[in-house]
């Protein structure tokens, strides 16, 4: 057993949680905040491994971090929004067998209690239906863009109270950048056309161009 656990400890995959190289995220993070000049921290996850769940570990642990800095009243004089993608991927999940079960729940704490401490979570997913309902109905304002399973638009409607039934049925139908803002600031569903962002902040979304390289 020790062994496994120093393999474990040791594994490429999981020396960005354990190795002492490097830089420190909880120290980039820090100085983030400390700097009134910087407006936006980008952390990406694109090289953290999927293997021994290191992806969700890491993200909860800076969750953590950042719900005991908002416990603490580092955000109460400017408040702090976490910004997460793939909010799917993360929120509700543990780790672990049934004996031994952990639940990564870093986010949805912040989803639901940080706002009283200035630490507000803006999470976008694609997959709303693999979200916990509890989370989701904390949060104030969403933007939702086109659904086509029942499941999905069936979590959103339970999640929000104020959208009908009527604003609902166009959601399968939304064509990209459209959206629907649904919120209790707004007296009622307000479809919108996002701008595309320039091209060089657009994202590497496109699948491969199957007619160039098959035809």
């Amino acid at each position: 057993m020790i062994v496994r656990i120093e393999n474990y400890l040791s594994s490429s995959e999981m020396r960005c949680l354990f190795s002492e190289d490097g830089e420190d995220v909880c120290e980039i993070i820090k100085s983030f905040i400390d700097d009134p000049k910087q407006n936006a921290l980008l952390l990406s996850f694109e090289r953290v491994s999927f293997k021994y769940n290191t992806r969700e570990i890491l993200l909860n642990t800076i969750g953590r971090y950042l719900l005991n800095l908002a416990r603490e009243e580092a955000f109460k004089e400017c408040p702090l929004i976490c910004f997460l993608d793939e909010a799917h991927q993360f929120v509700g999940r543990s780790i672990g067998d049934d004996t031994n079960r952990i639940s990564l729940d870093a986010f949805g704490l912040i989803a639901k209690e940080g706002r009283k401490f200035g630490l507000t979570a803006a999470i976008a997913t694609q997959r709303p239906r693999d979200v916990p309902t509890d989370v989701l109905s904390q949060l104030g304002t969403l933007f939702v863009h086109r659904l086509t399973n029942d499941r999905d638009r069936e979590t959103i409607e339970r999640a929000c109270g104020d959208l009908d039934r009527d604003a609902a049925a166009f959601i399968p139908s939304l064509a990209q950048g459209e959206a629907i803002i649904v919120g209790p600031d707004l007296p009622a569903p307000l479809p919108v056309i996002i701008t595309h962002p320039e091209k060089a902040q657009q994202p590497e979304s496109k699948g491969p161009d199957y007619q160039k390289h098959w035809g």
